[in-house]
């Protein structure tokens, strides 16, 4: 039995007639009656009841025909499931991201995938900067947003964008755009910042934003998550410095962004040779929605 005879024995359950059905399945009559006979007696079974005028299915004919209508179709579903997975349509993609990702080009990509893509499950990790390299090499997550640039040969990453880095201060703060003039003025504050090593690019930048206003900072509190940051300014225990991208969502928080003339990049990291079918449409889809950023809000 091959599904070429069953394909065969639909064609002649459906027309019950063998002339129609060996036209429709491009057979010439003969060799489809063998192929009916045949499975018959594989089966042991009487599919047809067959005289002169009719042939109509018998009772055990008919069973086999719902039957092998539904496995066809299950079959169908089979193969286009498995088609959609290898390319990419289904699937599972475990994402980490910093806290600033969140605030910019992150909700943006979930949408975009959702609306091209629903049926791929995205599992997401808030995950500070300096452990994302390791959760990847672990294979923990999939992909990744970083502000680190990687040289490992087994990671590839590509720049999505880059901003300003922002002083934040309360919003009664003596601080604002019209009295700002450099960083050094809060050469006496304290500062709520990112624990990072000085060593990594972001802990670089950061560092940089200081030593160009001559000082290093008073740290007070440390917190690699920029949402926590953001309430320990508004509550006046410190200012900090982060990627502007954070004003985004802060319009509710008691805070203020004075934007500084220092940059950061986010760039989006992966293994090099991983083979997840999901992982092009993250990687295009990411680089679509940079173009849908506003950075003059920014």
């Amino acid at each position: 039995m091959d599904f070429r005879q069953l394909n065969y024995f639909l064609g002649v359950a459906e027309e019950l007639h063998f002339s129609r059905a060996a036209e429709k399945l491009f057979i010439v009559q003969p060799a489809l009656s063998r192929h009916i006979q045949q499975l018959e007696e594989e089966l042991g079974v009487v599919l047809f009841e067959r005289d002169k005028r009719n042939v109509k299915l018998t009772p055990a004919g008919s069973y086999f025909r719902d039957e092998i209508s539904r496995m066809q179709l299950q079959l169908r579903n089979i193969i286009e499931q498995t088609q959609r997975i290898h390319g990419g349509s289904i699937g599972t993609i475990r994402m980490g991201h910093p806290g600033s990702a969140l605030y910019s080009i992150l909700p943006e990509v979930l949408s975009m995938m959702y609306l091209r893509f629903p049926d791929v499950k995205v599992q997401l990790t808030e995950i500070a900067e300096v452990e994302l390299i390791a959760a990847l090499s672990s294979h923990e997550i999939d992909v990744g947003f970083t502000r680190e640039i990687s040289t490992d040969a087994q990671f590839t990453t590509q720049l999505l964008f880059e901003e300003h880095f922002a002083l934040v201060v309360p919003t009664d703060h003596w601080l604002n755009e019209s009295t700002f003039t450099g960083i050094e003025q809060c050469l006496e504050s304290g500062f709520i910042l990112p624990k990072i090593e000085m060593d990594v690019n972001y802990g670089k930048l950061l560092n940089n934003v200081f030593e160009q206003g001559g000082f290093r900072p008073k740290v007070v509190y440390h917190s690699n998550y920029g949402a926590t940051i953001l309430r320990l300014v508004e509550k006046k225990l410190g200012l900090s410095v982060l990627p502007i991208s954070y004003r985004q969502g802060s319009s509710a928080l008691g805070v203020r962004f004075i934007k500084l003339p220092n940059l950061t990049q986010l760039y989006l990291i992966w293994r090099s040779e991983d083979t997840n079918p999901v992982l092009p449409h993250i990687r295009e889809i990411a680089h679509e929605a940079v173009g849908h950023l506003s950075f003059d809000q920014f």
